[in-house]
């Protein structure tokens, strides 16, 4: 953070034009010039002293996919973020909201919308290591510096609702648009799971053209998936981070050879780009294939099948969600967090003892 003078800000920073009059704390449009002395466009946006502390960490970080914050200044009793331009009027680049973009085009295709939503968790990674959350990720604060049918460029603005989660307290103020930001947000300390429930509501606004509340995805139900875990109402269902929920998206994706396999992309321990799960998840497979002998040695096929389907598939799909068969689960059950827990823990203790009921069955 660096202190400087009235006079000195005149002279660095000439002020272009006035972007949000309306607002407690203002955003302009300015130049300024480079050690070369080459003018270029800056955002300055005024902030409160904690905000300043968040730009400040901000300002030490580097992500294609986030305005860059170049440093903050006191200028008498204001703070004042100066970070780059990526706004589509009076900047060095032609860009377009994302809320814009759809709003003029519709809805836009799957892979252009994972994509999206892949930079969305690369460029918050860093950022939540960091104990930030941005708290107001919605399409209006996703800029498009670059369009193609598949591959989009975005970048993430604004951090005026950003604060740390390290403290563990409560937010007492609404930001942003109440449709993306999550429940929890006014209740309990604001965590990084938050922006990944906003991810969910902007994937399901790009697939479908619609704000959320409005319309839900019903297309490919591998995706509808995705969107249900990360937009779930509660924070303890989403996924752990965003990097977990990138891994997720690039799976649907197809990014690696594995991911494009049918036989495989909805095997439990093959659908993350995690080593170790699948090494563990190639054990036990092998290690299935040998108690399988076993059990026909010993039993005979009916064996073999008993052990299938009570102790392996129907536990992989309740526990694992293999093949996305959950889907099947009435909404009313699913979306409802303790019916769905009960449901499953149900079916999987019947799963366990009826090999059992049936040997009684059969040998009465």
């Amino acid at each position: 953070m660096r202190t400087v003078s009235e006079t000195d800000f005149s002279d660095e920073y000439l002020i272009h034009k006035e972007l949000n009059s309306a607002r407690q704390y203002k955003t302009f449009s300015a130049m300024t010039a480079r050690s070369d002395g080459t003018p270029y466009a800056v955002i300055l946006k005024e902030i409160d002293e904690k905000r300043a502390a968040v730009y400040d960490a901000l300002s030490h970080m580097w992500n294609p996919h986030t305005a860059e914050v170049y440093e903050v200044l006191k200028v008498g009793g204001k703070y004042l973020a100066v970070t780059e331009c990526v706004y589509a009027r009076g900047c060095e680049r032609e860009t377009m909201s994302l809320a814009e973009f759809v709003g003029k085009n519709g809805a836009i295709n799957r892979g252009a919308a994972l994509n999206v939503c892949v930079q969305l968790c690369e460029g918050l990674e860093e950022i939540h290591k960091a104990g930030i959350v941005h708290r107001d990720l919605k399409p209006e604060n996703i800029m498009l510096s670059k369009y193609s049918e598949d591959a989009p460029e975005v970048k993430i603005i604004d951090f005026g609702g950003a604060k740390t989660h390290t403290g563990g307290l409560s937010d007492t103020t609404v930001v942003g648009t109440l449709g993306y930001q999550a429940p929890e947000s006014l209740s309990s300390s604001v965590t990084n799971r938050a922006d990944i429930y906003s991810i969910g509501c902007i994937l399901n606004f790009m697939l479908t053209g619609h704000e959320p509340g409005l319309a839900r995805f019903r297309g490919d139900h591998r995706i509808a998936a995705v969107i249900e875990k990360a937009a779930n109402e509660d924070p303890s269902h989403r996924y752990a981070d965003v990097a977990a929920l990138r891994r997720s998206l690039e799976h649907e994706l197809g990014t690696r050879l594995i991911d494009r396999i049918p036989l495989l992309r909805g095997v439990p321990g093959f659908r993350t780009h995690t080593l170790w799960k699948e090494f563990i998840a190639a054990f036990s497979y092998i290690s299935m294939i040998f108690i399988f002998m076993t059990a026909y040695d010993k039993f005979g096929i009916r064996g073999v099948l008993e052990t299938l389907v009570f102790y392996v598939i129907i536990p992989l799909v309740v526990c694992f969600n293999m093949g996305d068969m959950l889907r099947f689960v009435p909404e009313t059950i699913r979306r409802d967090n303790l019916k769905f827990m009960m449901t499953r823990t149900a079916v999987v203790l019947f799963s366990v003892f009826a090999p059992i009921i049936i040997d009684n069955i059969i040998a009465g």
